[in-house]
């Protein structure tokens, strides 16, 4: 789902509603960062971190240990989430 740049902040909010399943759905594969969320679902990487630290919040993903070498966090699903 491709979106114009610089979207007005209240709609990218909004989005998430439709976005949380979508992103919980890529992390059944596995843990994965911001970038690679994006790319599956075809979303500006920006985005997809308001989304992601939104779930964060609400205990639906966790973030895995970064080694120091990692430029990116990964995040993961985490079962039975609020």
């Amino acid at each position: 789902m491709p979106t114009a740049p610089n979207r007005d902040l209240a709609e990218v909010l909004r989005d998430g509603m439709v976005q949380a399943p979508r992103i919980l759905e890529v992390l059944k594969e596995g843990p994965k960062t911001i970038p690679e969320i994006a790319g599956a679902l075809g979303c500006p990487a920006r985005e997809v971190t308001l989304w992601v630290m939104a779930l964060r919040r609400y205990g639906r993903v966790a973030d895995v240990a970064k080694a120091p070498t990692e430029e990116y966090y990964r995040y993961r699903r985490v079962e039975g989430g609020t």
